[in-house]
């Protein structure tokens, strides 16, 4: 890589590194293997950054291949015991920070319940905002396929407990300040 490719490089991790960190977290549901899947995806993507048309896309790509690596991997080593619970306390996007806190572990926890696809889905589609063809893309998988595994997912989603509790306080409380206003 030379030095104007380096720049180039260098300006695309300071520019797209946060919102790749953030889905390569939603997409491990782990803070910690999505900080794995995230340096392995800048590896990759470093590696190849001259023959890359779209980096965005390549990224989103490797991290979810990458996620099915770690999760194929897991299965075969024998199960640990986790003494904390680690996650992301602060998310920028939260109007409220005190709800992120409550929230973000639900979430995790919800969305490592998924399948591994079904979670991209989510991830993609929901999180980072992508249209169902751009999903299919990405993920090299038909239209059809896409909306099968997020209707699933939702309807799995909409099961959780707790993630529902915490959303159904959320709408009360937006609910109760409409009233005040």
């Amino acid at each position: 890589m030379d030095r104007k490719q380096e720049r180039g490089f260098e300006e695309f991790v300071a520019a797209a590194g946060d919102a790749l960190l953030r889905l390569a977290v939603l997409l491990a549901s782990d803070q910690g293997l999505g900080e794995d899947a995230y340096q392995e995806t800048l590896y990759r993507l470093a590696a190849r950054w001259g023959r890359i048309g779209n980096p965005q896309a390549y990224c989103r790509r490797v991290l979810h291949n990458v996620i099915i690596d770690q999760a194929r991997a897991r299965k075969r080593r024998l199960a640990e015991i986790r003494l904390v619970e680690a996650h992301d306390d602060v998310d920028p996007r939260m109007a409220e920070q005190a709800k992120a806190v409550e929230f973000r572990p639900a979430l995790l926890s919800a969305l490592r319940a998924l399948a591994p696809q079904q979670r991209t889905v989510i991830v993609l589609r929901y999180f980072d905002d992508r249209s169902e063809k751009e999903v299919a893309d990405l993920l090299g998988v038909s239209l059809g396929t896409v909306k099968s595994a997020a209707s699933r997912a939702m309807a799995h989603l909409r099961d959780n407990l707790i993630l529902a509790g915490l959303l159904e306080l959320s709408d009360t409380e937006t609910e109760r300040r409409a009233d005040h206003a």
